[in-house]
């Protein structure tokens, strides 16, 4: 089936590619419709990764004391809304 999307051309050593040919058959899928899975797949769990180290940068610099409490973001919230 023709498509527009952007294309891309791929080299695999042959392990690689027989087992990408294995799960396309078992999934009764395209080989590029399998690779385009895993790629979005790989890319969600860098994209992952890459947020638990901001969160994990931003636990370091979090201070307990230089918090505010609830109470303190409803009344800025309702202080807010009263601004539009």
């Amino acid at each position: 089936m023709p498509t527009t999307l952007p294309r891309v051309n791929v080299a695999f050593d042959q392990g690689t590619y027989e087992v990408l040919e294995d799960i396309s058959k078992a999934e009764h899928a395209s080989l590029s419709n399998v690779v385009s899975k895993l790629v979005a797949y790989a890319l969600g769990l860098a994209e992952d990764l890459a947020l638990g180290e901001i969160a994990e940068e931003r636990l370091e610099s979090f201070h307990r004391d230089d918090a505010l409490s609830s109470q303190d973001i409803l009344k800025w919230n309702q202080a807010r809304k009263k601004n539009r």
